[in-house]
């Protein structure tokens, strides 16, 4: 009897382990989505759409993108997250993501917005002044709420409007702030902190 029930328990506990390690890997396991998104108007390419995307367990924006030149984005995550879609001009849209997909998203404009500026899509790199190795730093646009991080290959690209003066800033270096002028990709040089100590 002591034997059954011992080899009841184990068999029970082995279904419960594989289940949670089942639950786990759907849990954790990275959600991609690609798509373009689009001018619900004429379906042309929206470029420097805002993206965001919320862990819907912490009630925290964890990952932010931008789209590309034709509208493009992919991202992965490895939760269940809400997508926030935004651009300057237009009504945002949420969707609610759970499983690989691909969409095409159609953005419609905000008749609120009399006059919608005329967005560029500001790229560049950022290196470091004495060296010239790619730095990891943060670039936003000064004044407004608009903040992206750099990657690994100090690359960036942030949406803003012609005048708006970009913060360019990362621990270690001198923050330096440039006025926008026209839509050409810029190579930034930081100064480090610690150049003038001998």
């Amino acid at each position: 009897m002591v034997r059954f029930i011992r080899i009841t328990v184990s068999l029970f506990l082995l279904v419960a382990f594989g289940v949670g390690v089942a639950t786990a890997q759907s849990v954790w396991q990275p959600i991609t989505v690609t798509g373009q998104v689009v001018d619900a108007a004429d379906d042309q390419p929206l470029v420097a759409v805002h993206i965001c995307c919320r862990n819907e367990v912490r009630g925290e924006y964890e990952l932010k993108y931008i789209s590309d030149y034709d509208g493009h984005f992919e991202l992965s995550y490895p939760r269940k997250y809400m997508m926030t879609v935004t651009r300057i001009g237009y009504k945002p849209q949420q969707l609610f993501l759970s499983s690989d997909t691909t969409l095409l998203i159609r953005l419609e404009r905000d008749p609120a917005v009399v006059k919608c500026p005329d967005i560029i899509l500001v790229s560049g790199v950022v290196l470091d002044e004495d060296n010239g190795d790619p730095i990891c730093a943060s670039v936003e646009i000064k004044g407004k709420n608009t903040v992206v991080a750099i990657d690994i290959n100090g690359e960036f690209k942030i949406e803003a409007v012609k005048g708006d003066v970009i913060r360019i800033s990362s621990i270690g270096y001198y923050e330096k702030e440039i006025k926008i002028k026209k839509n050409e990709p810029m190579i930034i040089k930081l100064k480090p902190t610690n150049a003038c100590i001998q």
